[in-house]
């Protein structure tokens, strides 16, 4: 479970996170959506101390991450982004095996481990030993959802993560996604601009507006019938 207590972020005289307070529960997986500069990245990347609380508290499973070492912490969870970020002179493979390796696993567990995942999140085996580049985006993210599980965390991060592939793709992803949270039981925070990827992939929806601030959270279906207020209608397309 991450639990977000009154936390604030300010850069300056601007606040990107004022007092925002979540659950996000085990195993589910929670949609952080709303417009650019809702501060939804930065709610992100407070998870695994990318970014410093100027106030408040961020815990996983009771424990403060203020207390806990920030390459520990991040070496233990999953994080996958728009701009996949793949070595572009290590093949395939290597780049999971790479990140095992940092995570501790022996040569032999990280090349079981990465080979499980390729498998896992479709990439056949004909693609191992090709690199970044001659792959298709929607390749280069799976391999990117791979690396991510290769530390084999509880929670995976993921921020607008299929936001550059095209439709057809995006939607091919998302049921990937889903079939990997459900297998693996992964907690997972996403965030997302498009409201058919978050009514789609959510257990647990949060539409913010500036600040973070929560204008509803529920599960989608609750939103749809019932939304708190105009912001969210429109937000949803309602």
């Amino acid at each position: 479970m991450i639990e977000f207590i009154d936390v604030t972020k300010t850069y300056g005289e601007d606040s990107a996170v004022c007092d925002f307070s979540l659950i996000a529960p085990s195993g589910k997986i929670t949609v952080l959506m709303g417009l650019s500069g809702s501060g939804k990245t930065t709610l992100l990347r407070a998870v695994n101390k990318l970014v410093q609380p100027t106030a408040g508290s961020v815990l996983i499973d009771g424990n403060d991450i203020a207390d806990l070492d920030s390459v520990v912490l991040r070496r233990s969870i999953g994080y996958v982004m728009q701009e996949v970020g793949l070595l572009p002179h290590k093949s395939v493979l290597d780049n999971v095996t790479l990140i095992a390796n940092i995570a501790g696993q022996t040569k032999d567990e990280a090349l079981n481990n990465a080979l499980e995942l390729l498998e896992l999140v479709g990439i056949d085996d004909s693609f191992h030993n090709r690199f970044p580049g001659q792959l298709s985006g929607g390749q280069q993210q799976r391999v990117g959802v791979a690396r991510a599980l290769a530390i084999k965390p509880n929670i995976l991060l993921m921020d607008e993560p299929f936001g550059s592939v095209d439709p057809i793709v995006r939607e091919e992803l998302q049921d990937e996604l889903i079939r990997i949270q459900r297998q693996l039981s992964l907690t997972i925070i996403l965030v997302t601009h498009d409201r058919y990827e978050a009514i789609k992939l959510a257990d647990q929806l949060v539409v913010l507006s500036k600040g973070a601030k929560i204008e509803q959270a529920g599960a989608p279906k609750d939103l749809i019938e019932k939304p708190a207020n105009k912001f969210v209608q429109k937000l949803l397309g309602l």
